[in-house]
């Protein structure tokens, strides 16, 4: 059952020019291979820190898919990571493919002006561009713990994004271009009362102002003209109009939200030009955002996230007829990027030729990622599900060894029992062989049957961990539903991989 172990190493798969579902990635073991198809409906790998989960697995299964020239996408939490990937690079001749996104920003995408400029009937509409905005922010929220379900948390959130809505029309229809510096100027300099709004002292300095001239005098189609009238009454009726406390609120909410993408780093990367999209993984590109979490903090966790959602919403609405190379979006420590997103797109990307590569700890990580309680419980639990290829290392978290064990499920067993009971005597003659001389005492045997877990929880503490104490070989207990591998005959399998020494 050692997959990795018996693969040929010195002839990788030649890379197809038409992917099909059923192309084979690697194999589990000599008769249990794993393909496109499979890899498309996601992989969730979970092992203890030093278990050899990202040396073992992962290593494999990058390895493979860069070999048959996936594209793909890849995200980092610690600062070794591009160096791990340059080398994965190299030793499959795809190093003039790895494309860095670093604090350097020579790699930018103005992701708000992408959304309103891109090809497709959906291109375009303001409440995409917001909703993009929106979801990118759950992290931050996450993050500082704002909002935390409450009513009024709610309503001030709803009013932000009101807001915005009216900004991007704003600044489109006078620009044709947006980010999020033209969105805050409009914000800044919006009339905050009804008298603001007839002065001219404050039009010809307010920002605001100069987008609603230019927006009125440029051609609009019907629906522009009409969206035009709903911006002015918000920003020259109903903002100047609303109770101080109400709007200087709603103000304060978008510009915590804004604050972020408007200095330093993050402004570079996505509030200027574009020189990246996330189109580029369709032809082959490896994007690596070399912004970990470890060195970067809350700024490089945000900036993945942005770029994962882009990258989602990009590969979800490609043509896989025209563009059928399939792709990976892959994430180590991934509770640093998961978002309540996933759960949708992971129902869909099978469609999409796009593997999604999951690595972790443990579920508690997942768990406590999407908010902890019922809600981030059922969102966890949605994800996993559609993550069907799952990999078990090492693990001494019982919450996740008992998870395991009952997602592979119980079966029928049989326990057989015995038992037999002689006096003082009749223990003296079976000790010297003479037992059958007495007729007395007595014996029993039975069987029983149960229903017990296939794998016992604690065969998860048991798996090796690679290292030279362990000859460089890392144990997994691979399950996939749905399929029996020829192998165990069964749901799951448990095989092994070698770490490079």
């Amino acid at each position: 059952m050692l997959g990795r172990l018996f693969r040929p190493r010195s002839v990788p798969p030649a890379r197809p020019k038409r992917w099909e579902l059923t192309d084979e990635i690697l194999r589990w073991s000599r008769e249990d291979p794993w393909t496109l198809g499979n890899a498309s409906e996601g992989v969730f790998a979970c092992g203890a820190t030093g278990s050899g989960k990202s040396s073992g697995s992962g290593r494999t299964i990058a390895i493979a898919m860069l070999n048959i020239g996936f594209g793909g996408l890849v995200l980092t939490a610690k600062s070794d990571e591009r160096a791990l990937w340059e080398s994965y690079c190299r030793a499959t001749n795809r190093s003039g493919d790895l494309v860095i996104v670093d604090a350097a920003a020579k790699m930018r995408l103005n992701f708000l002006d992408a959304e309103l400029n891109r090809a497709g009937m959906g291109g375009g509409l303001t409440e995409n561009i917001v909703n993009l905005f929106s979801t990118v922010m759950e992290i931050r929220e996450r993050n500082t713990g704002s909002g935390g379900g409450r009513e009024d948390g709610q309503f001030w959130k709803q009013g932000a994004l009101k807001l915005m809505r009216n900004a991007t029309d704003l600044v489109s229809l006078a620009t044709d271009s947006i980010s999020v510096p033209e969105l805050v100027r409009v914000v800044l300099t919006s009339p905050q009362s009804p008298g603001q709004v007839s002065d001219r002292t404050f039009q010809d300095g307010s920002f605001c102002f100069q987008c609603l001239k230019a927006a009125d005098q440029k051609p609009k189609s019907a629906r522009q003209l009409h969206d035009f009238g709903v911006v002015c009454d918000f920003f020259l009726l109903e903002w100047p109009r609303l109770a101080e406390r109400t709007r200087s609120v709603i103000q304060a909410t978008w510009m915590g939200w804004a604050d972020m993408l408007n200095r330093g780093v993050l402004r570079e990367l996505f509030c200027t030009d574009t020189t990246i999209t996330p189109q580029a993984v369709e032809n082959g590109k490896i994007i690596l955002i070399d912004l970990p979490v470890k060195e970067f903090g809350e700024v490089g966790q945000f900036a993945q996230v942005l770029w994962k959602y882009c990258f989602q919403r990009s590969i979800e609405r490609r043509n896989v007829t025209e563009s059928p190379r399939p792709v990976f979006l892959w994430a180590d420590e991934a509770q640093h990027f998961i978002t309540s997103y996933d759960m949708q797109f992971q129902t869909t990307c099978r469609a999409a030729r796009v593997a999604t590569v999951y690595l972790t700890q443990n579920v508690s990580n997942v768990y406590a990622a999407l908010g902890g309680g019922d809600k981030g419980r059922a969102e966890a639990d949605s994800l996993f599900a559609n993550l069907n290829t799952k990999i078990f290392h090492a693990n001494g978290d019982p919450v996740t060894n008992e998870w395991a064990a009952s997602l592979i499920g119980r079966s029928r067993q049989f326990m057989a029992s015995g038992n037999s009971s002689f006096d003082n005597d009749q223990r003296w003659a079976a000790a010297v062989g003479l037992d059958w001389l007495d007729g007395g005492g007595s014996t029993s045997a039975g069987f029983s049957e149960t229903f017990e877990f296939e794998v016992q929880p604690r065969e998860f503490t048991r798996l090796r961990t690679g290292g030279p104490a362990n000859g460089w070989i890392v144990d997994g207990i691979v399950f996939q539903n749905g399929r029996t591998f020829a192998v165990s005959g069964r749901t799951w399998l448990k095989t092994a991989f070698r770490q490079r020494p």
